[in-house]
């Protein structure tokens, strides 16, 4: 099974999703954190600690950024009859079935 819809710049689409939202996640923490410290900001502890966050919280993210554009795709751009027919066939190869009615 596909994961795309085999449109030039579906993967592009996603990854822009998970960059706003870690970029934003990232912004808004380290605010956070600075506001929080003010007026000793331990520099160095927030390197470490966003930088940790910003290696594993796209890793974390990617499925659900992947999932959530592909929904905003459909919405945009609904299943046309030759995706339907594909997807038909692939169920029917799946199940190990000849028909490819549902």
């Amino acid at each position: 099974m596909r994961r795309t819809r085999g449109v030039d710049g579906h993967e592009l689409g996603a990854m822009t999703m998970a960059l706003v939202l870690n970029v934003g996640l990232i912004v808004v923490s380290v605010g956070v954190a600075v506001a929080m410290t003010v007026p000793d900001v331990p520099v160095r502890s927030l390197y470490v600690i966003l930088g940790i966050t910003g290696l594993l919280v796209p890793i974390g993210s990617w499925p659900i950024t992947h999932t959530l554009w592909s929904a905003i795709d459909l919405r945009v751009r609904p299943v046309g009859p030759d995706e339907a027919e594909e997807a038909r066939v692939w169920l029917a190869e799946f199940r190990g079935t000849t028909s490819t009615s549902l």
